[in-house]
C-alpha cells in the first residue's frame, strides 16, 4: 500500500469505525468557538503563530490543543485520487470527522484493514519540512473556502510506528485561517484558528 494511502486508510478507518462522543470545542463568552490554547503554546494572535502551533500540536500529538485550533466551520478538501479510493467519505472531511480521526490517531490506536491485517498505530509525528510558499492571500468569493486568509506550505510529515517502517507524506497543503476578536484581561485582540485545508500532497 502506498504510504499516503496507508495514512489515509488508517485515518478514514478511524473515522468510520470509531465510537463514542465526538469532542467539540466548548462555547465561551470571550473565546467563541473554543477556548485558549494550552499554556505550553503561544497565544495565536497572528497567522504565523497559529501555523507554528499547528506544527507543535502534531509533534506533541495533543488532541485538546488540536480542538482549540480548529474553527467551527472547518473542513478539509480531499484530492480526487482520495475520493476515488474512498468514495463513501465524499469530497470533504468536516470538523466532527476530523476531530474523531485525530483523537484516535493521536492516541496511537491501531486499526485492521479489510483483509484482516493490523495497521499499527502511530507512535510519533515529526516534520522533515514545513515551509510556506509565497505570501498569505485572501481567498476569493468563489473559492470552496471563501473570504479566509490562505497560504500554501511545502510539507513532509514523518510517521513512526513501533516495530514497523516509518513512512512519510509530502507535497503541498493549502491552509485557510481566519480570526475573531477575543477579549482577555480587558484587551481585545485577534484569535486565529484554522478554517480549512486543501490536500495537494503526492501519491507515493
Amino acid at each position: 500500500m502506498k504510504s499516503k494511502s496507508l495514512l489515509l486508510f488508517a485515518a478514514i478507518t478511524m473515522l468510520i469505525f470509531s465510537a463514542g462522543c465526538i469532542f467539540s470545542p466548548d462555547d465561551d463568552d470571550d473565546q467563541g468557538g473554543g477556548g485558549p490554547p494550552p499554556p505550553t503554546l503561544p497565544y495565536p494572535g497572528t497567522r504565523d503563530v497559529l501555523m507554528e502551533n499547528f506544527k507543535q500540536i502534531y509533534e506533541d500529538m495533543d488532541f485538546l490543543a488540536f480542538t482549540d485550533m480548529m474553527h467551527d466551520d472547518y473542513f478539509m478538501i480531499l484530492q480526487q485520487s482520495t475520493i476515488d479510493d474512498f468514495p463513501s467519505v465524499g469530497p470533504t472531511i468536516d470538523l466532527a470527522e476530523e476531530l474523531r480521526m485525530h483523537e484516535r490517531m493521536f492516541a496511537g490506536d491501531p486499526v485492521t484493514d479489510p483483509d484482516g491485517v493490523l495497521v499499527p498505530g502511530i507512535s510519533s509525528i515529526s516534520f522533515e519540512e514545513f515551509r510556506q510558499l509565497g505570501e498569505w492571500v485572501k481567498s476569493p468569493a468563489n473559492d470552496p473556502i471563501p473570504n479566509a486568509d490562505s497560504g500554501t506550505w511545502q510539507v513532509e510529515f514523518l510517521f513512526a510506528r513501533p516495530g514497523f517502517l516509518d513512512f512519510s507524506v509530502k507535497g503541498q497543503i493549502k491552509f485557510y485561517v481566519t480570526s475573531r476578536d477575543s477579549t482577555a484581561n480587558g484587551i481585545t485582540k485577534p484569535y486565529w484558528q484554522m478554517v480549512g485545508q486543501k490536500d495537494e500532497t503526492f501519491d507515493q
